[in-house]
């Protein structure tokens, strides 16, 4: 059964007058699990803000489910709920200006321009991820979902999750300012990584490298415990992974791409920094 088969079989399902009061129910929580990603996508697009993108939605699916009955195509379920998710951030957008005369003055705070700015750039952030990557993004940062209830839900292996949303943090950070970057997407180790670094799986990275074009510059790369840990001249640096031949920094955008010889022998990195290459580090 197409999707938009199965919306229009659960509209009329939520709105059905002999259908009990729990069944109706049911059907528009589907309704609310099938679109809540794409409502709240929506509303942090027009408004910028995840707190007030999130009650947006909430406004969006109570007027729905109160006006249900007056949809007359149920397969239009779908850009009828966009209209209501336009009004609702309307609504939000002219909140604070409809309720300024009731705010007691000791009680407001001046507009923090910084975080307004912050979520307004993280917002557009979010619009250049791919669709897969957004929605674990939204689900992960924005909805609290754990890693488990995100693959449940999207009926994904969990290490598919993982993946993408480390693809969608490398991705975010390079679209950021250094201003905010820190803030949101500060990498960490995970589970499976600490694991391999820890039995050594990862010791074919470890070693000195220099650049082509600064062979003054020499990077060494070693394990310690279960963490491996870049130095170059003063700078020490958390590494993590971000796929299977490729090592970053954990606080700012620095990327080893690592190649193999014939003889599948690490023998030098492509280092990037937000997706620029810079230079190329050979083993010693």
């Amino acid at each position: 059964m197409k999707d938009s088969s199965i919306v229009a079989r659960l509209v009329n399902q939520a709105r059905d007058p002999a259908a009990s009061l729990q069944a109706q129910h049911a059907a528009f929580a589907e309704l609310v699990r099938r679109f809540q990603r794409r409502v709240f996508g929506l509303a942090l697009s027009s408004l910028g803000n995840p707190e007030d993108a999130k009650d947006a939605s909430q406004d969006a699916f109570i007027v729905a489910w109160r006006e249900l009955q007056q949809l007359r195509d149920p397969s239009a379920f779908s850009p009828w709920l966009r209209t209501i998710v336009a009004s609702a951030c309307s609504r939000r957008r002219r909140a604070p200006a409809l309720e300024s005369d009731e705010l007691v003055p000791s009680l407001v705070s001046p507009p923090d321009d910084h975080q307004i700015d912050y979520h307004a750039i993280v917002a557009a952030a979010l619009e250049r991820l791919s669709e897969p990557e957004r929605e674990v993004t939204v689900l992960f940062y924005y909805l609290g979902y754990s890693l488990p209830q995100i693959a449940k839900l999207l009926r994904l292996k969990p290490g598919t999750v993982g993946k993408r949303l480390h693809s969608a943090r490398l991705r975010i950070r390079r679209s950021l300012p250094r201003s905010v970057r820190g803030d949101f997407v500060r990498l960490a180790q995970s589970k499976e990584f600490v694991d391999r670094v820890s039995q050594g799986l990862l010791d074919e990275y470890t070693g000195e490298y220099r650049f082509d074009r600064r062979p003054d510059l020499v990077v060494s790369i070693k394990r310690a415990g279960d963490c491996l840990i870049s130095e170059a001249g003063e700078q020490r640096h958390l590494l993590v992974s971000s796929n299977e031949e490729a090592l970053v920094v954990t606080t700012y955008d620095g990327e080893g791409r690592f190649v193999r010889n014939a003889r599948g022998e690490v023998t030098h990195f492509v280092y990037y920094e937000f997706g620029k290459r810079l230079g190329i580090a050979r083993k010693q």
